[in-house]
C-alpha cells in the first residue's frame, strides 16, 4: 500500500511508520508500549477508532470519535493523520471522517484469500431465486463466525445485515450448524468458555437444550433457530465442511417470522443441506 504525501503542515514521517509524532501517543510514550495484555498500545487506538468509523457507517467528527473511544481530541488527531495517508480514512471540507478506499484493498484481498464467495455464489443465487429470501454466507475462522456474502430478500421487508459482522454461535441457525459440525472437544471448549446469554425473550440459554437442537441439526443436516436472536425474524442455516469435514463457515435463509411458516423452513433447510453439501464437495469434503 502507497503512502500518499500531503503538504498539511503536520510531522509525518515518509517512512510510514505511526511513530509517537503521529501515532497518537502522550508525550513521553514509545510507540512501542504495551498494555499488559501485550498488544501494542497504538495499534489498539488505531483499531478502536476504525471500529467506530465502521460502525458508525456516516461521517463523523473527531470530538465524537474521542468521545467513543475514549481517547483525547489530540490523540484521535494524530491517529487520523496517519490514517489519510493510507487512505485508509477520508475527510471532508467539513472535517468529518469515515473508511476509506483503501479498506476496500483489505477486504478484497481477505475474500479471495478464503475463496470461499467466488464459490459459494451461484449456489447462493439458485437459493436466492427460489426462497426470494435473505441468503447469508459465514465464515467460521478463530473460534467466530462472520457475514461473508449475503443476497438480499426483494421483499421490502427483510432481515438487514452488515457483511463483516459477527454473529453469535448459540442463537443463529448458521452458528449453531457450525457448533453441530465442531469436533467434540472444541464443543466443549465452547460451551466452558460461553455464556449463554438472552439475545431475545426467545433464546435458548440452557446448555442441555442447546445440545438437544444440536443433535437434532446433526441429524437433519441443518438447524433453524425462530426469533432467538432478532426479533421477527426466523432463520435456516447449514454448515460447509472442509475436506477434513471441518466447519469452514455456513449458509443461511433469514426472513421475517410471519412469512416463514414451519413448513417452508422445513422444505428450505432440505433444500439448504443439499447446497452446502455440493459447496463441501468443491472444497474436497467427501464424507
Amino acid at each position: 500500500m502507497i503512502k500518499k504525501k500531503r503538504n498539511n503542515g503536520l510531522n509525518v514521517p515518509e517512512t510510514g511508520r505511526i511513530g509517537t509524532e503521529s501515532s497518537g501517543l502522550g508525550e513521553g510514550e514509545a510507540d512501542d508500549s504495551r498494555t499488559p495484555g501485550g498488544s501494542v498500545r497504538v495499534l489498539d487506538r488505531a483499531v478502536s477508532i476504525l471500529g467506530f468509523l465502521a460502525q458508525s457507517r456516516r461521517q463523523v467528527g473527531i470530538t465524537e470519535i474521542a468521545d467513543a473511544t475514549n481517547l483525547s481530541k489530540a490523540t484521535v488527531h494524530r491517529i487520523l493523520s496517519t490514517l489519510r495517508d493510507y487512505s485508509i480514512v477520508i475527510r471532508d471540507d467539513g472535517g468529518l471522517y469515515q473508511m476509506g478506499p483503501s479498506v476496500l484493498f483489505w477486504a478484497d484481498a481477505y475474500q479471495k484469500k478464503a475463496g470461499l464467495c467466488e464459490i459459494a455464489r451461484p449456489w447462493l443465487r439458485a437459493l436466492w431465486e427460489e426462497s426470494r429470501e435473505t441468503v447469508h454466507l459465514f465464515i467460521f475462522e478463530g473460534g467466530e463466525a462472520y457475514y461473508l456474502d449475503k443476497l438480499d430478500s426483494p421483499h421490502p421487508v427483510g432481515m438487514r445485515s452488515r457483511i463483516g459482522a459477527k454473529r453469535d454461535l448459540y442463537s443463529t441457525s448458521a452458528g449453531r450448524s457450525i457448533l453441530a459440525a465442531l469436533p467434540g472437544a472444541e464443543l466443549e471448549a465452547f460451551f466452558e468458555k460461553t455464556e449463554l446469554l438472552p439475545r431475545t425473550p426467545n433464546t435458548v440459554t440452557d446448555r442441555k437444550e442447546l445440545e438437544k437442537i444440536l443433535d437434532v441439526g446433526r441429524k437433519r443436516g441443518f438447524c433453524e433457530e425462530v426469533e432467538e436472536n432478532e426479533v421477527g425474524i426466523r432463520c435456516v442455516g447449514a454448515a460447509i465442511l472442509d475436506l477434513r469435514g471441518y466447519p469452514v463457515g455456513a449458509v443461511s435463509i433469514s426472513a421475517p417470522a410471519y412469512r416463514f411458516s414451519d413448513s417452508q423452513s422445513s422444505a428450505l433447510g432440505e433444500k439448504l443441506r443439499d447446497t452446502v453439501l455440493a459447496i463441501s464437495r468443491e472444497l474436497g469434503y467427501r464424507g
